[in-house]
């Protein structure tokens, strides 16, 4: 697989605070997220003392980018004396661009992005929970952005308990990906049936979800069990619940207030073993206040509420995503800088769909130049650049090939050429490393130890 431009373990670390009784951190960070090279990084400390951004070789900072477009000091990160922080430009050559628009000196706050050259940066200003459990990405649950940490973490808590989960998000965050997961997760034998309770006919919802006996109405010619035993001892996943018809509220009521189901025209009850996972993009406060969804089910249906973040609250995660989808399509193309900043910026209102049906047709737009560019990409995400989205962007010719993202399993201790291809891939640093694998550095030493492995080889001369 060849990925765009990006390189997602590539962070400049800044923490400051003190736990609190959330036992959570303040964590600062400058992330970078697309860039023309892996080049040499480092992490460094974004606190009390300024942080200069300049090019590789021109400055000693730990911010030193392997980007001919960077100049040699570029720009500084510095406290603001009010609690924030800014971004300064040095007199760069090409500038330095915050959220799309040209600065001498800006404040930057969380999800600020950040243009240097053809680097693209994050800043990230959130609480870490020192109390979640690491629980490794899924085809499900991609993403390393800290609001996704805190999701799997969540899920793996609850999937192995009999409780229902009422999943909350917009539309496209992957509610059913998340319900599915939960029943991955929770070992249950049974089958993940899924319905959408917004396309039942309200005149069928019952026999559609109870089942009904022969001739218990017109053209019910045969018996059916419905859908609640066919998720006997697995997992029933209501999706828009807070589109039920309220006659369907009272008996969805009763089944998981009773652990019985009655089938249309059947004279008694049968006992039914399923966990139920619902989701909804409505308020269902608001709902309720209304009168349009049933509070007693509402009690019933939230043993465990969870939220699913929307796609522009974990903006690292946007590039990586990208890439992936952009792989299925068109395995060697690239993203080019300019497309790659107007993603970031993009509002993302449908989520995580959106953004994979806007990748996918711009992968086959781009197919004849192999490498994505605004004019690929629909006119309202390209807009946010305003008039720079209409310059053309020459194809990389670089004199290094950007190298592919290893495919080495994360969450697994990892054989010695997988290691190797690790330690390829970020050019011998051992601070990337680490974050891949989400191991201290010490261990990443240990294993190169191990294998006999001789960092000085490997590292970018």
């Amino acid at each position: 697989m060849s990925t765009s431009d990006f390189h997602p373990s590539l962070t400049i670390t800044a923490v400051s605070g003190t736990a609190d009784e959330t036992s959570a951190i303040r964590v600062r960070q400058l992330r970078v997220v697309h860039a023309p090279r892996a080049g040499r990084w480092a992490m460094s400390t974004v606190g009390r003392s300024p942080v200069e951004i300049g090019r590789i070789g021109q400055t000693q900072s730990p911010l030193a980018l392997d980007d001919k477009e960077v100049s040699r000091l570029h720009a500084v990160v510095e406290p603001d004396g009010a609690g924030s922080y800014r971004i300064v430009d040095r007199g760069s050559r090409n500038g330095t661009f915050v959220n799309g628009q040209k600065i001498q000196t800006e404040r930057i706050e969380h999800g600020s992005v950040v243009r240097v050259g053809k680097t693209l940066l994050l800043f990230l200003d959130h609480a870490v929970a020192h109390d979640v459990s690491a629980v490794a990405e899924s085809p499900r649950l991609l993403g390393r952005s800290e609001v996704m940490r805190r999701l799997r973490a969540d899920l793996a808590m609850v999937a192995p308990r009999n409780i229902p989960v009422l999943v909350l998000g917009e539309t496209g965050v992957g509610k059913e990906l998340v319900a599915e997961e939960i029943h991955r997760q929770s070992g249950r034998a049974g089958q993940f049936i899924a319905v959408n309770c917004a396309a039942l006919p309200e005149a069928l919802a019952e026999s559609e979800l109870f089942g009904h006996v022969a001739g218990a109405f017109t053209g019910a010619k045969a018996r059916s069990d419905g859908l609640f035993m066919a998720a006997q001892g697995g997992t029933l996943f209501l999706d828009e619940v807070g589109e039920c018809p309220a006659p369907i509220q009272a008996k969805l009521l009763r089944a998981l207030a009773k652990g019985e189901v009655r089938a249309v025209g059947a004279a008694e009850s049968v006992t039914v073993d399923v966990r139920i996972v619902a989701a909804t993009n409505r308020d269902l406060s608001a709902e309720i206040a209304a009168d349009s969804f049933r509070s007693d089910l509402f009690a019933r249906l939230s043993g465990w509420v969870q939220r699913i973040p929307p796609l522009r609250e974990r903006k690292e995660d946007i590039l990586p995503l990208a890439a992936m989808f952009l792989a299925r399509v068109a395995p060697s193309a690239t993203i080019s800088t300019n497309a790659a900043e107007a993603l970031l910026l993009y509002h993302w209102p449908f989520n995580v769909r959106e953004l994979e049906q806007v990748i996918s047709a711009a992968g086959v737009r781009a197919a004849s130049v192999n490498r994505v560019r605004c004019e690929h990409l629909p006119d309202n995400i390209s807009a946010v650049l305003g008039p720079r989205a209409q310059l053309k962007e020459p194809i990389a010719n670089d004199s290094e090939p950007h190298p592919a993202m290893p495919q080495v399993p994360r969450d697994a201790v990892p054989a010695r050429d997988d290691l190797m291809a690790v330690l390829a891939y970020f050019a011998g640093n051992i601070a990337q490393v680490a974050e891949y694998f989400g191991k201290d550095r010490k261990q990443v030493y240990r294993w190169a130890e191990r294998y006999q492995i001789d960092l000085d080889q490997v590292r970018k001369p």
